[in-house]
């Protein structure tokens, strides 16, 4: 953490890499549901666009598949008594997959399930094995409610398989953040332009959309 990330945390307990706290607080009404979902959580703090919101007491569900990262995920909120930890991946569909390992470390932040060479370039030879869900499942097991605040999707190049599996007619989140992977970012504006989605802004790596009845940034 150099100086200018230790100001924002110490000060508004802001995490997140380029800003993107005080972009989604622009977006969120007095009215706004204080429920955050977060795919690809990673350890709960370095980067994370969940964490401003769980410091804030919101009820939260945090998924991160690999085993390591999600250890020390758990051992950040274990004494948060609103934040639910799931040790699994989302994807379009369930079941038992390889996550290929990142190579930035013992607990790295790069694994992905997506087997594009390109993405596996920047990944270690290793594979785990790890449980993945439909998104729509989990909201489902966790008795998430249909109109809930924000969902952050960090997949390392699933973010379009992660949305693929959320069934928006059960389920609308007010705003989605999501990290950009650029060769499915059209079939992702696709899916969530048709879905009643608009494009608000990019902020480095990530976009954010909103659902159309909320206002768009100034």
């Amino acid at each position: 953490m150099n100086l200018r990330q230790f100001v924002k945390y110490w000060l508004w307990r802001d995490t997140t890499h380029h800003g993107e706290f005080a972009a989604l607080r622009q977006l969120m009404t007095p009215d706004f549901p204080r429920i955050v979902v977060d795919v690809g959580a990673n350890d709960g703090f370095y980067g994370s666009n969940s964490f401003p919101f769980v410091a804030r007491g919101w009820r939260s569900v945090l998924v991160e598949p690999h085993p390591k990262v999600f250890a020390k995920l758990q051992k950040l909120h274990h004494a948060r008594p609103n934040a639910t930890c799931l040790n699994l991946a989302c994807a379009e569909k369930s079941g038992t997959f390889p996550l290929h390992v990142g190579n930035d470390g013992e607990a790295p932040s790069t694994s992905t399930l997506s087997g594009d060479p390109e993405l596996l370039k920047m990944r270690t030879k290793g594979m785990i094995m790890v449980q993945v869900e439909r998104l729509t499942d989990v909201l489902a097991t966790q008795q998430i409610p249909p109109d809930f605040g924000l969902l952050t999707v960090d997949a390392e190049g699933m973010d379009l398989e992660v949305l693929q599996g959320l069934d928006f007619s059960r389920w609308r989140p007010r705003l989605i953040i999501t990290e950009d992977y650029l060769p499915k970012f059209p079939a992702k504006s696709e899916l969530l332009k048709k879905n009643g989605y608009q494009f608000q802004t990019q902020i480095a790596a990530n976009s954010i959309w909103t659902a159309s009845e909320i206002m768009p940034l100034a």
